[in-house]
């Protein structure tokens, strides 16, 4: 079941109705729904989920009891273990095959008929958090198994994030019985749900089919078009997963809960620290907690900091995909933090800190970054590294009079000022709010009115999973 289709929306409006009318049964009516939605996708699908979940949740209980201290490895592994299995056993064997040359055609063809289980990477990183976080006694675990079910099968973020902490929605859990969830709440939620929906199927969904066709011209795309499907994809997988991360926190907010930010307008970024600060939050954070400091961070001088650096950012290209242009993908941006924080020094200078504070320097640094995250772009989404490469090598010779001359440039550059747009919107929310109720309610129950029939109207048509789902 996904977000943007109309058996979720009845799913959905039967479930509130429940959950807010029938407050004390709210912890099983989720725990329901739960069950419900991700049950969907397949019964095998749930029952991992559900074994892999009671393993982690014996292995948080047993670890600190003597002589049970191996029950820790068991919680990383099981988890871990599941997500190879799943999501990297066709790499592995092709890699063993490159490299070895004994080809092992059973087994691969065995692997190939496997189902990827939809989330499976969101609650792996949400499983190992909690695991480690009680490890470390940063966190209390919960003694029911069914209250824990209900945090890490919660529907709204379970396919696709944000990745939640222990510490952050658990007690949210624990309390949502008693809370009261105000009319003013569930219109902030409808808001966010349906400002993703749009996005969803107005613009990443469009734009997905333009981007695929320019991909699959291959090696014998322009340079042209080499950077509008370059641009094209960037854009399309912004509006596609913060789409589905606006639905997922006004879905949220509709049930009583917080979930964290997990974009802030990324392309505006101006260096690629900044960016990792406002693309996928959730993640950044987990890599950067869980990997980067949990390696050592910046504790063992210059030279081991920048390793780890590299190391987490490898891993966090190896978690979103099981091709290697995927964990090229994070070493280029492994090496994009490690240079800016090399540069960082350069600010010894006064007159350097000076220019890099300057309005001006920030819009062309904004600029030069966003173009470098775009190429960045082309290995995350390339079929191989060979088109990967073929298209770098034309994006370097572009002629950008030409580029910027062409037709469908119109739109990346307007897709981009709605990215601004949308950060001034989001950023000055409550001063908008404010202005748009002084717009008498019949004007605006009709806005509301064309809006939801506008995009009802085009989920009659196709729709697209979307991206992040595959990972």
């Amino acid at each position: 079941m996904v977000f943007h289709s109309p058996n979720f929306l009845v799913f959905l409006g039967l479930l509130l109705i429940l959950f807010v009318f029938v407050k004390r049964w709210r912890l099983a009516i989720l725990a329901v729904g739960n069950i419900w939605f991700y049950g969907s996708s397949g019964l095998g699908m749930l029952l991992v989920f559900a074994i892999v979940t009671t393993v982690v949740f014996v292995a948080v209980h047993g670890m600190k009891r003597p002589g049970f201290r191996w029950l820790y490895i068991v919680g990383l592994a099981v988890p871990v273990l599941n997500l190879v299995f799943f999501k990297y056993t066709v790499l592995l064997l092709e890699t063993w095959t490159s490299l070895t040359g004994w080809p092992l055609a059973p087994l691969e063809q065995y692997a190939s008929s496997l189902v990827l289980p939809v989330g499976i990477s969101f609650y792996t990183f949400q499983l190992l958090a909690y695991l480690i976080d009680v490890r470390r006694g940063e966190l209390a675990p919960t003694r029911s198994l069914f209250r824990f079910w209900v945090f890490i099968s919660l529907f709204p973020q379970l396919i696709a994030g944000p990745i939640m902490r222990g510490k952050e929605l658990m007690p949210q859990v624990d309390s949502i019985r008693d809370r009261t969830i105000p009319w003013q709440d569930i219109k902030y939620g409808m808001y966010l749900f349906f400002i993703g929906l749009a996005k969803k199927i107005w613009i990443a969904d469009p734009l997905s089919l333009e981007v695929n066709e320019w991909f699959a011209q291959g090696a014998a795309m322009s340079a042209t078009d080499a950077w509008l499907a370059a641009y094209g994809f960037g854009f399309q997988i912004y509006f596609d997963f913060s789409a589905y991360s606006d639905m997922a926190i006004g879905l949220g907010w509709m049930l009583g809960f917080r979930l964290i930010e997990n974009f802030r307008s990324p392309y505006i970024s101006a260096d690629p620290s900044e960016f990792w600060r406002r693309w996928h939050i959730s993640l950044s954070r987990w890599i950067r907690d869980y990997v980067y400091i949990g390696l050592g961070g910046n504790r063992k001088g210059a030279a081991r900091t920048h390793l780890h650096l590299l190391a987490a950012m490898l891993i966090s290209g190896l978690w979103h995909g099981a091709m290697w242009t995927f964990v090229l993908w994070g070493g280029l941006h492994g090496l994009l933090l490690i240079v800016h924080k090399l540069t960082l020094k350069l600010n010894r200078w006064q007159w350097i800190a000076s220019i890099r504070s300057s309005f001006l320097y920030r819009i062309a640094a904004v600029a030069v970054f966003f173009h470098i995250v775009t190429w960045t772009w082309v290995f995350f989404r390339a079929q191989d590294f060979g088109l990967a490469i073929e298209m770098t090598q034309k994006m370097l010779t572009v002629n950008w009079l030409e580029l910027w001359q062409a037709p469908l440039f119109l739109l990346m550059a307007g897709l981009y000022g709605l990215h601004v747009l949308e950060y001034g919107l989001r950023t000055k929310e409550g001063w908008f709010s404010r202005v748009w109720h002084w717009v008498p309610f019949p004007i605006r129950g009709g806005v509301y009115t064309a809006f939801v029939f506008a995009i009802l109207y085009m989920l009659r048509g196709e729709t697209y999973d979307f991206i992040y789902f595959q990972f």
